[in-house]
């Protein structure tokens, strides 16, 4: 039961995953098909280049949350587009790809503040682990954080809608149904579903109030209602 809900518990927030942009580099045309896929299922968008300067060009127009990066490519490498990365932003996860444990290239890694250094090859376990390690990355440095509107963002991390002058606390019920809402986006949620989230004796007039609460703390009208249906999120 335990590791049932440890399970659970990991898959939940790999979830989180679905609020945000990777961009992945590397010029194995191969192995841009099959981690692309993987990235594809827990990423909201997958970016891919085939070299650094490739990757600079979308990291400057694109908005990119996750920087998975092959060490060795032809025309500028990880470490020279991570190098320049960092100049400017010190925040963004980024994690360098090797299929070779070599000390110079570990050394130099270590200027780039990773969140890893992965060695190929390697599975689909070791990518999840991965992953979970991204996101406690990102709650240390409070970058789990998805905007509501204009004025106000939702923090996954500490389960608060945020303002420019105040900071808005949800029950437990309250942040598992808006959060639910914010992944499944532009989809419509059923009742059903929604109900599930939270105790045996929710129901659908329950469910009712909650919405209400909810979006009555939002201040802004981004949950919809189907009539005899559910509910859609739409920013």
């Amino acid at each position: 039961m335990l590791i049932l809900v440890e399970y659970n518990q990991i898959m939940n927030d790999l979830k989180i995953l679905k609020t945000l942009n990777v961009l992945y580099v590397d010029d194995d045309e191969e192995a841009c098909q099959s981690i692309g896929t993987v990235l594809e299922y827990y990423f909201k968008n997958v970016y891919i280049a085939k070299n650094g300067y490739e990757a600079l060009e979308i990291y400057k127009k694109k908005s990119c949350n996750v920087l998975l990066v092959d060490y060795d490519m032809p025309v500028m490498n990880g470490y020279e587009f991570l190098k320049e990365v960092r100049e400017e932003n010190s925040l963004i996860p980024a994690v360098i790809i090797s299929s070779y444990d070599d000390k110079d290239k570990l050394f130099n890694a270590v200027k780039l503040e990773l969140v890893e250094y992965l060695l190929k090859p390697f599975e689909h376990k070791e990518l999840k682990e991965l992953f979970k390690n991204i996101l406690h990355w990102m709650e240390k440095k409070s970058l789990l954080e998805t905007p509501l509107s204009s004025e106000k963002i939702y923090s996954f991390s500490k389960k608060q809608i945020i303002s420019d002058d105040k900071i808005i606390n949800l029950t437990s019920s309250e942040y598992k149904i808006l959060e639910y809402l914010i992944l499944n986006e532009n989809r419509l949620v059923y009742y059903s579903e929604l109900i599930d989230l939270n105790s045996d004796d929710s129901n659908q007039n329950s469910l009712l109030t909650q919405i209400y609460k909810i979006k009555k703390k939002l201040g802004v009208d981004i949950i919809k209602n189907v009539k005899n249906e559910g509910y859609i999120l739409k920013r």
